[in-house]
């Protein structure tokens, strides 16, 4: 278990000292800010400016699990295996005492602690940003809020670990990152052919945290949606410890 968390900590470290990791850090503060200033501009004053100030921290929820959450989440998670089987610097990871398997998990419980991050600041900054404009009218979206973004994480760990799973067919961070790309692309397009692909798709459910807004989803289907995607969680994480453990690096 030490040797676990000694490698999650290592891990953690390597993340951040990635010029893109702060980059991403630095938009998740700067957009709910830049946000706030542009509807403080407009706020002469419609009560619909009001309203958005209110639903700040869901509008931006919203902007950050479609696309720009799922794509830091695959640029860390091609860095972390693909950058590194490139780079020659994955056997450094495994000559280390500390099994596969437990090199495995540190990749991955790094990747989960800045995800968790990365909504716990974009929660926080949307919230204060909310009540900068909103005021009282806040309250409704911020206890919106308080149960959407720890639901939001469930989808976002469950795409994390696909990416994981691609990045690890790659010796080549491009290569990885294109194909994820393409991935997520064609399985958002899909759904408006094929709608019936949208129920099995785990990119469907990146906004599963609108069911926890408002009056809540019933609790049957907000059950089988946590089941399933903790069944995607499952097999994609299994999927790619076994890969990482089968794979000459």
């Amino acid at each position: 278990m030490h040797s676990l968390k000694a490698n999650t900590i290592n891990e953690i470290e390597k993340i951040w000292r990635r010029r893109k990791t702060k980059v991403f850090l630095l938009l998740t503060l700067l957009i709910p800010v830049i946000s706030t200033l542009l509807l403080s501009l407009l706020k002469n004053k419609t009560s619909v400016v009001w309203g958005l100030g209110g639903d700040l921290p869901m509008l931006m929820l919203n902007l950050f699990t479609f696309f720009l959450l799922p794509m830091m989440l695959s640029v860390t998670a091609v860095d972390s295996f693909s950058g590194e089987a490139a780079a020659r610097t994955m056997k450094l990871v495994l000559v280390r005492p500390i099994t596969r398997a437990k090199a495995f998990a540190a990749k991955v419980l790094a990747l989960m602690v800045y995800a968790a991050i990365y909504l716990a600041a974009l929660w926080i900054v949307s919230s204060v940003s909310g009540w900068a404009i909103a005021g009282d009218g806040m309250t409704g979206g911020f206890a919106d809020s308080v149960k959407a973004y720890p639901a939001a994480f469930l989808p976002m760990a469950a795409i994390g670990l696909l990416s994981v799973f691609i990045a690890q067919c790659f010796r080549n961070g491009s290569g990885a990152l294109t194909t994820i790309v393409f991935v997520y692309a064609a399985a958002k397009l899909l759904p408006l052919i094929w709608p019936q692909v949208s129920a099995w798709s785990v990119f469907s459910y990146s906004d599963w945290h609108v069911l926890w807004t408002g009056s809540v989803a019933p609790a049957g289907k907000l059950f089988s949606s946590f089941f399933f995607l903790l069944a995607y969680i499952i097999m994609a994480y299994t999927a790619g410890l076994l890969l990482f453990e089968r794979k000459q690096w």
